[in-house]
């Protein structure tokens, strides 16, 4: 064998092992809190093992008109504010239709290629019910099982041109987008074809980090969820002037706190003490609703293989 057909081969096998090795990665799965970091701890982390989980500063807020017996369009487009939906483009302006309920209220999940490029991601419609395996959730799920598969065999994303990364959003960050002359992400692109926004999020010690970093070089889901942490804020349907603001009860895991009263049947304080932590909580669960986005990325994990 020649040297030029000896190199030749060693080419080719050099290819294929760096392919191979592409091909391995593990999957990282990072979950990202929004609204008031204090609400995150309220999450049994536990029961999602591989998850690494940060917090953002808590400054986003949820709008919404009140509700009257003739109905009208809003004054501005209802759903979360503040720069963190705003950059990742879960935020009002990423509804499908104008006036339609407002979008990503659970979460969203992203899907990220080992070149910084989101190659799929969940509908604006998206509530995470398990319960409620509506076409929706079905489609969400087929379609990023599809994505992650493609992931897995080193095929990415091929991220949009400079000119088509654009935000729908007019107004300033923060500011409330008026309802007449916005636009809205019609076609449920979300944030697919873009690289990772640059986003501060802080992991359990306070330390900062910027989420494009976090995930660069490496196949990533990517988790934005709340524990109903996002403060609320209630306007006029008549003139949109603010008329309330206020922050949900924190929710609580149920079954863990009565599964934890019950260890020990002879402590009837420790039983009062969890049903006074149930009290107020919904009889659908306020707690596995919020979580809903997270044992939906807990399942579709498991299809990286």
């Amino acid at each position: 064998m020649t040297n030029v057909k000896r190199m030749s081969l060693w080419g080719v096998i050099i290819c294929l092992l760096l392919a191979g090795g592409l091909m391995a990665q593990d999957l990282e799965v990072i979950a990202v809190h929004f609204g008031n970091p204090e609400y995150a701890k309220v999450l049994s982390q536990e029961d999602y093992p591989g998850f690494t989980f940060y917090t953002t500063d808590g400054s986003s807020y949820r709008y919404r008109e009140e509700q009257v017996l003739v109905m009208k369009n809003p004054n501005y487009l209802e759903g979360y504010y503040g720069e963190v939906p705003e950059k990742m483009r879960f935020s009002a302006n990423y509804t499908l239709e104008k006036g339609t309920p407002a979008p990503y209220i659970r979460g969203v999940i992203y899907l990220v290629g080992t070149n910084g490029v989101i190659s799929s991601q969940t509908s604006a419609g998206q509530k995470f019910n398990e319960t409620n395996f509506s076409e929706v959730y079905y489609e969400d799920f087929e379609i990023l099982k599809k994505a992650l598969k493609n992931l897995k065999k080193a095929k990415v994303a091929t991220p949009l041109k400079d000119k088509d990364r654009v935000y729908f959003k007019s107004t300033p960050v923060g500011e409330r987008e008026p309802y007449k002359k916005s636009v809205v992400d019609k076609d449920g692109k979300g944030l697919v074809g873009w690289y990772v926004p640059e986003v501060t999020v802080f992991d359990a010690e306070g330390k900062e980090h910027k989420l494009d970093q976090l995930t660069a070089g490496k196949n990533c889901m990517l988790i934005f969820y709340t524990m109903d942490a996002v403060h609320y804020v209630e306007a006029s349907r008549k003139d949109g002037t603010i008329m309330k603001e206020w922050d949900e009860v924190m929710p609580v895991n149920r079954a863990k706190e009565m599964k934890q009263a019950t260890q020990n049947p002879e402590d009837p304080k420790a039983m009062l003490t969890s049903w006074a932590k149930t009290m107020g909580q919904t009889a659908s669960g306020t707690y596995e609703t919020y979580a809903g986005v997270l044992d939906f990325a807990k399942m579709l994990k498991g299809y990286y293989k």
